[in-house]
């Protein structure tokens, strides 16, 4: 048992020292040295868990990516009702919501990933993820849902993912990101609003005359 948990520590110390080397240096510029010193570790450890620097980005992406699949597959469901609900109601989607919780509680290894010092790739196999589920749930409804303006499917999707991955990225690389609960109605807010209407100039004074 002793040893589980010493284990255990380790690799979340070796985690952790990536996580911040990654703000630091960027995540080209690591060595395993750096991520040693940093996490007060031998070589020999860090080797006994990972083979190098790749596996031990690998090993935490697969982590994140597969814990993001499955807590967005326990909502497919509801994501499924969202599509046929009108959205002036504002209804949040799930699967966004999931995205949400998702990402901050592991929001320091996420930001970090999806920063300009990060991961290129990351934002894309999350989109991956997301993409996956929301044509699953379109296949199911295909005899029961349109897009408006006769706009190809495809693009429909792309535009609606790109739209709330790119707030995503945004609030999860903020200092301190607001919770989950609040963003999503942002957002929410923000997906009922036609983009050139979210800015409004206000009356100054000659407009009140």
């Amino acid at each position: 048992m002793e040893n589980k948990v010493r284990k255990t520590n380790t690799v979340a110390d070796i985690k952790k020292a990536f996580v911040t080397l990654i703000s630091k240096k960027g995540i080209r510029e690591i060595n395993v040295t750096d991520i040693t010193r940093a996490a007060g570790i031998g070589r020999g450890t860090f080797y006994t868990h990972f083979t190098d620097i790749n596996d031990l980005l690998e090993t935490i992406e697969s982590e994140l990516l597969d814990q993001l699949s499955t807590d967005i597959n326990a909502v497919i469901p509801d994501a499924m009702d969202w599509l046929m609900v009108d959205k002036g109601e504002g209804v949040p989607a799930p699967f966004i919501l999931e995205t949400l919780n998702n990402f901050y509680q592991n929001r320091e290894m996420i930001a970090a990933l999806l920063s300009a010092h990060g991961d290129p790739y990351f934002l894309g196999k999350v989109k991956q993820i997301i993409f996956a589920d929301l044509n699953e749930t379109l296949k199911k409804l295909d005899n029961d849902i349109s897009v408006n303006d006769n706009i190809p499917m495809d693009y429909a999707r792309e535009f609606v993912i790109d739209e709330v991955m790119s707030i995503i990225v945004y609030w999860i690389s903020k200092p301190e990101p607001e919770k989950p609960a609040e963003v999503v109605q942002t957002i929410t807010k923000l997906q009922r609003t036609a983009p050139i209407n979210i800015f409004t100039k206000q009356k100054g004074e000659s407009d009140r005359e």
